[in-house]
């Protein structure tokens, strides 16, 4: 009988938020592989080779020529997302989960050369890229967090990368497929544990060296990891964990009973570790990999009124795919579809509240945040009654924690220069 109980316990586990999310109206876009030297660095780089010959594992076929983001993409994006404002009077927010390293094959030496951002290989030079990214996040519209060293793993790359001649032949230049590429996963069991420890380290310090920050969530490359990688990521301070319930653990049971077990394992988990937040992805922007466009944006737009109604942060899921790639036709979909779901959610009344991952979790613990990016300090507190927030302060002012009190339901935007 206390197994039973045990059991429904952990199947009606939800995590109680201190902010009333209905009334909120809250929206959070996702966006993974940013950052990423792949699948392909040209429109030409395919021509000449026999694709399917490659046999990397099956993949949507609009990836295949899906290609690492430029300066005209982010600079579209920021600009777009600085026009949609919540009802709050703050920007739309749009957090671009990285790859922070990729490796390249160095024809000349014949060696492997890992390059970390914010360098990329030769044949993915992107000159002002960086520089409309820093813009973006300085504006606060570009919100970069974490999503994965190289995205495959390396060891595999580097020997299945030169297995043939024509693998070879891809890799000379610069595609990042390579033979079974769809089952190296990074965050792999099979891999040597230290390895991938050490990477993920180096990893998080590379992240701050170049965000300025370390980062507060993480999404899986793939969405496949296992019970100990998430440890690991809490332990070493990356508490907000993205899309727990698209996880894929390789060392479940297959069929029905793997997903009975996904089930058991993600509301004991919730249950057993309350430091962790996981935030879901509950609304789906995909329109390139869809055969109507149309159809995608309106039941993206009716997920978020059904999130918003069923007391959830809506959370959008649109891949990096839908705005970087090779064929134009293809950018300018994603990026209209985009478009006109913020358009939509931005007509609503009560319009929506823009909002980033990190946010949410604090939101929903405390029932206050606080944002900082550029000059400015985004303070709310999303409660009835007074709270206090408590912001770091740079180690220039002498402070180690700014004070600030704000009543129920106060959004404040400060300028503030000398934030962390």
């Amino acid at each position: 009988m206390a197994l039973a109980f045990l059991l429904l316990a952990m199947l009606l586990t939800v995590s109680r938020s201190q902010v009333d999310w209905q009334s909120v109206r809250a929206v959070v876009i996702e966006s993974d592989d940013w950052g990423l030297a792949g699948f392909t660095p040209a429109a030409d780089s395919w021509q000449g080779l026999d694709r399917d010959a490659l046999e990397t594992g099956k993949f949507p076929p609009v990836y295949w020529n899906s290609t690492l983001e430029d300066s005209l993409v982010v600079a579209d994006l920021v600009a777009m997302l600085a026009k949609h404002r919540g009802r709050d009077g703050v920007s739309a927010v749009f957090q671009a989960n990285y790859v922070m390293s990729s490796l390249h094959w160095e024809v000349e030496t014949q060696k492997w050369v890992a390059f970390n951002l914010p360098h990329w290989p030769p044949q993915y030079t992107r000159p002002g890229m960086w520089q409309a990214v820093n813009k973006g996040r300085q504006m606060g519209v570009w919100r970069a967090e974490y999503h994965g060293t190289y995205h495959y793993d390396p060891a595999v790359r580097q020997e299945r990368g030169l297995a043939s001649d024509l693998a070879r032949d891809a890799t000379s230049r610069g595609i990042m497929l390579f033979p079974d590429s769809e089952g190296a996963r990074e965050w792999s069991p099979e891999r040597d544990q230290e390895v991938m420890v050490d990477e993920w380290r180096a990893s998080l310090s590379l992240f701050e060296d170049v965000f300025g920050r370390e980062p507060s969530s993480v999404i899986a490359a793939d969405y496949t990891w296992h019970g100990w990688v998430e440890t690991l990521w809490v332990d070493d301070g990356v508490r907000v964990i993205q899309a727990k319930r698209e996880q894929r653990n390789p060392l479940w049971w297959p069929g029905k009973l793997g997903r009975v077990q996904k089930i058991v394992d993600r509301q004991w988990t919730r249950l057993w570790h309350p430091n962790r937040f996981y935030i879901e992805r509950n609304c789906r922007l995909e329109p390139v990999q869809s055969k109507d466009a149309k159809t995608v944006g309106e039941s993206c737009l009716a997920e978020t009124f059904a999130a918003w109604q069923r007391g959830e942060v809506a959370v959008v899921e649109s891949h990096r795919v839908n705005y970087a790639h090779t064929e134009v036709r293809v950018r300018k979909l994603g990026f209209s579809t985009l478009t006109d779901y913020l358009d939509a959610v931005s007509a609503a009344v009560p319009g929506p509240v823009f909002l980033c991952d990190d946010e949410v979790a604090q939101l929903s613990r405390l029932g206050t945040s606080w944002r900082h990016f550029g000059d400015r300090l985004i303070l709310r507190n999303l409660t009835h009654g007074t709270r206090i927030i408590a912001v770091p302060a740079a180690a220039s002012s002498g402070a180690k924690l700014l004070i600030f009190r704000l009543a129920g339901g106060e959004v404040r935007d400060l300028v503030f220069p000398n934030g962390r």
